[in-house]
């Protein structure tokens, strides 16, 4: 089969599409034929060499992906013929990933196609608002009368977070310093917009929330953001980090933390087990019933342009990133 590949760590140029063997699948493993695959910023983070209990090269990244199963586990759920998602594991972490025609998935962590969904939205979805719907409902418990602050709103996690938010009832304030995403980003639901690059950002959040105390905030950024999270949330608030996009490392007041009693969490969509993401799907799906807006996605590249999609998602794009397989 065709995959894209890297044999060493480090530039994202080292990913390169040739030949490689599908691995034998186990008993409780499905073979899936990819139609649609979806980009990640860990996917990056892993080819430079940058993301824990990544597999050893040559390997083929990718985390995301849907398709038809070519061949089923022997007393399993899917069988040949059946069009699936991937809604997590170690696929594309440690075990050969999505960037391939074909790959090898644990059947626990695949589930149905939603009805009326495409592959491409169907590949878009699972890892983004899994990864949002345990920060905000998981970890953050989330209630309806709180306003949330989402930091990098225009990303994957970051629309997914601003779905899911609204659907819960919150009061959404979304931050992006790229104006030109702020019209799509009120068709989604947020309450106020923020451009993140002004000067005094904690105030101009709490003018937005005209008194109301932000209670939640997922913070999909890092870097210099979390010590200006800190100085924004609420006393006794939450902030759940997800995201490394500005920067690895940060300095926070720790007065501040003391004093507001506030709540620093970094999470992991990783910490899910098959059980709890199937559980997590579901609560997702069921919002998306309720409502007639779907994933959304910025572009989709074709399976021999993955170089040109990375580029696209380093330019900080507004939804995800997806690949067609032919």
């Amino acid at each position: 089969m065709r995959a894209w590949r890297f044999h060493k760590t480090g530039d994202i140029k080292n990913l390169v599409l040739e030949e490689a063997a599908l691995p034998e699948p186990k008993e409780d493993e499905v073979i899936l034929g990819l139609k649609c695959i979806a980009l990640n910023p860990a996917d990056r983070y892993l080819i430079q060499g940058q993301y824990p209990r990544a597999g050893t090269p040559p390997f083929i990244p990718g985390r995301d992906g849907a398709g038809v199963v070519l061949k089923g586990s022997a007393k399993g759920r899917f069988q040949q013929g059946d069009n699936v998602c991937i809604l997590g594991g170690l696929t594309g972490v440690s075990t050969p990933g999505t960037l391939a025609e074909k790959c090898v998935v644990p059947e626990k962590w695949l589930a149905p196609i939603p009805e009326g969904w495409s592959f491409e939205q169907a590949a878009a979805a699972p890892l983004v608002h899994l990864t949002a719907w345990r920060a905000l409902k998981v970890c953050g418990n989330l209630k309806a009368d709180e306003t949330v602050v989402i930091t990098g709103a225009s990303g994957g996690v970051g629309t997914a977070a601003l779905f899911l938010a609204k659907a819960a009832g919150a009061t959404v304030i979304a931050l992006s310093r790229d104006k030109q995403k702020w019209k799509t980003l009120e068709a989604l639901g947020a309450d106020h917009i923020v451009d993140s690059n002004v000067p005094a950002l904690d105030r101009e959040i709490r003018e937005k929330a005209g008194g109301a105390p932000v209670s939640l905030i997922l913070d999909t950024l890092g870097g210099m953001f979390t010590e200006k999270c800190l100085r924004t949330v609420a006393a006794h608030g939450r902030i759940i980090v997800v995201g490394l996009l500005a920067d690895l490392k940060t300095e926070l007041t720790l007065g501040l933390l003391i004093h507001k009693n506030v709540t620093i969490q970094g999470m992991s969509v990783s910490a899910f087990s098959a059980e709890e993401a199937q559980q997590a799907w579901e609560n997702v799906l069921a919002c998306y019933e309720n409502s007639s807006k779907r994933p959304l996605i910025s572009h989709i590249f074709q399976f021999d342009e993955v170089q040109e999609a990375f580029q696209h998602l380093k330019e900080g794009p507004l939804g995800k990133v997806v690949i067609r397989v032919p």
